[in-house]
């Protein structure tokens, strides 16, 4: 869909997509979508009908597909469980909207379906909530601006509580017009949007659940409007012979139009900013996008906290960073320049503080382990997070000994030492030529460690390739390329075959070949390459067995991707078999001998 709704725009034409409910509510992109919200953060917490994740994964296969598929035919979603969680660094709350499980799973399949079609055709430089793109590139592209265009006059634009002001309307016309021409789909998803939050309203008239697995998508789509009226003015303007504005042979134009004022645009959801070349411009532009918001989208420009700075003199802030032109060298050059907001990580700090404080209340070993793996993992996702700041080691550094010291006083209580990270064994794969101690406690004759948030070092980060996408062969290569992370093989269709899925399910009557079954052997293959475990032979149709290492976990344990192999039919007999010693083992190798008792062990 993402192919064809380029080949359309290529030529001119709209894409024109309908039958999309047939694809959200078919086997596979079902499946696709409960093991997408299964590995979700939160995929535990109840809405309002109090069911989770696990109600749906112990169900059988067909009635878990069956389910699904009688919500989308009259889909009618419950209403949402709100609760406000704290801003980082701030005193208000964010609201945050928990759907039921049966809501989430459909979202995700229409999210699945329509994303494809509308990625195709979203600006290239908004960066929020799409994949395979991040904050990182958003300020890469500012400062590309600054040190290629020298526009040193920003608009840091500020919408006035966006999410909760889009209008339903405007966005469902929006969607038909980007391609989205099934009728079902768009009451589908117009349902979605008017879902009630129990004790508050019945029916939501405005606004995006925040929250909702869809809601950033159709954030994206809302403001894909203003996208394009900002870029078609300027960045992608089209000249009478089709040329952009861009062109070197328009550059007189370019600097003396007196119609057209020059800018350069980056989004990342709802906040922007657009360069300029003078304060009037900016003015103008203000004001522009100001009356554009109000007349077409239905939403408020913050005059107060939308602001003109010229990044020469004062810095602008953006998505936790802060951006100014520095001088660079003879002649008058300036340079862009990020650096970390330190009032952001200041905000961050506090809360990392306030965790370390709560370790104390550990009541057992296991809770302090996952506590400590929590705080690390707050710490380390500040360090990755702002690893695209040349200065971040600077920016971090008033933190550091506080954060040190804070930590060590934490675990005091429990024994702790100062120990080099590259000798705790928790941080040592992260971090193996680190030497600098931290302070740490043992763990059944093992250092587990708090790292330090002064392990943070500049890391570059490479403009957005736009040909980078997961809907194509070489978008997919690149981003191997790039990442050096391996995309799953394509899964064997056959595992989801119902003629095959019929011929296990008669076979296979115990209660453990569930869903959650089912769906992570696909997995399970995956990850084997298609190879039996044992023998390593090619897996086809007739002799593929997907087995239990360990039987004896209970119901919500059994069925985890690392507690399956997948082996061929001859080898998952041998596994079975409670005496081996008139059997010829003669084609296995000794490697395939010594995983084979591995597993009989588990069994016998």
């Amino acid at each position: 869909m993402y192919a064809i709704t380029k080949e359309c725009l290529e030529k001119g034409d709209v894409p024109r997509f309908k039958g999309l409910v047939e694809i959200a509510s078919s086997d596979v992109v079902i499946v696709s979508a409960i093991h997408k919200i299964k590995s979700n953060q939160g995929n535990s917490t109840a809405g309002t009908d109090g069911k989770t994740i696990s109600d749906i994964l112990t169900l059988n296969y067909d009635e878990a597909i069956n389910f699904v598929k009688r919500c989308f035919k009259k889909y009618t979603p419950n209403p949402i469980r709100r609760v406000h969680i704290p801003k980082p660094g701030k005193k208000e709350k964010r609201p945050l909207g928990i759907l039921t499980i049966a809501d989430r799973i459909i979202q995700e399949c229409v999210r699945m379906v329509i994303e494809p079609i509308l990625e195709a055709q979203f600006f290239q430089h908004s960066y929020g909530f799409r994949p395979y793109r991040d904050a990182k590139q958003a300020i890469e592209r500012c400062v590309f601006i600054c040190n290629r265009i020298g526009y040193n006059w920003v608009i840091e634009g500020d919408i006035k509580g966006f999410f909760d002001n889009v209008n339903h309307t405007i966005l469902i016309k929006q969607l038909w017009h980007m391609g989205i021409r099934d009728r079902r789909m768009l009451m589908i998803i117009k349902a979605m949007l008017k879902a009630g939050v129990i004790k508050e309203t019945k029916i939501n008239e405005m606004g995006t659940p925040q929250g909702g697995i869809i809601s950033p998508l159709l954030a994206n789509v809302y403001l894909h409007k203003l996208d394009q009226w900002i870029t078609r003015e300027w960045e992608e303007k089209k000249m009478r012979n089709g040329t952009t504005i861009r062109t070197a042979k328009y550059k007189s134009l370019r600097d003396h139009s007196t119609i057209t004022k020059p800018e350069f645009y980056v989004r990342y959801a709802d906040d922007w900013v657009l360069f300029t070349n003078s304060r009037g411009n900016a003015e103008k532009w203000k004001y522009r996008i100001k009356k554009y918001l109000k007349e077409n989208l239905k939403l408020e420009l913050s005059d107060d906290k939308t602001l003109i700075t010229n990044i020469k003199k004062k810095p602008m802030k953006f998505l936790g960073f802060k951006i100014k032109m520095i001088p660079h060298g003879k002649g008058g050059k300036y340079i862009g320049y990020a650096s970390a907001d330190t009032e952001k990580i200041k905000g961050k700090v506090e809360q990392i503080r306030k965790d370390l404080r709560k370790l104390k209340f550990a009541t057992n070993q296991e809770w302090l382990i996952t506590d400590i793996n929590r705080i690390n993992s707050k710490i380390r996702g500040i360090i990755n997070y702002y690893s695209s700041a040349p200065s971040v080691n600077r920016d971090v550094r008033p933190f550091k000994e506080k954060l040190k010291y804070a930590s060590y006083k934490a675990l005091k209580r429990y024994g702790a030492k100062w120990i080099p990270a590259n000798q705790c064994y928790n941080l040592a794969p992260l971090y193996p030529d680190r030497t600098e101690q931290v302070p740490a406690i043992k763990i059944n004759g093992r250092w587990l460690g708090i790292m330090s948030i002064g392990f943070a070092t500049w890391i570059k980060t490479n403009q957005k390739n736009q040909k980078e996408t997961p809907y194509t062969a070489e978008g997919r290569r690149i981003r191997l390329q790039n990442t050096g992370k391996k995309p799953l093989t394509v899964r064997a269709q056959w595992l989801l075959d119902s003629g095959y899925l019929n011929l296990i399910q008669g076979v296979k009557s115990s209660k453990i070949y569930n869903f959650e079954f089912f769906m992570n052997r696909c997995y399970a293959f995956n990850r084997d390459k298609g190879k039996c475990k044992i023998c390593g032979d090619i897996l086809q149709p007739f002799n593929t067995r997907t087995h239990h290492i360990n039987t004896k976990l209970p119901l919500n344990e059994i069925n985890k991707v690392s507690n399956l192999v997948t082996v061929c039919d001859k080898c998952h007999t041998l596994i079975h078999l409670k005496d081996l010693s008139d059997v010829n083992l003669s084609r296995l190798k000794t490697n395939a001998i010594r995983k084979l008792e591995e597993y009989r062990k588990c069994v016998h």
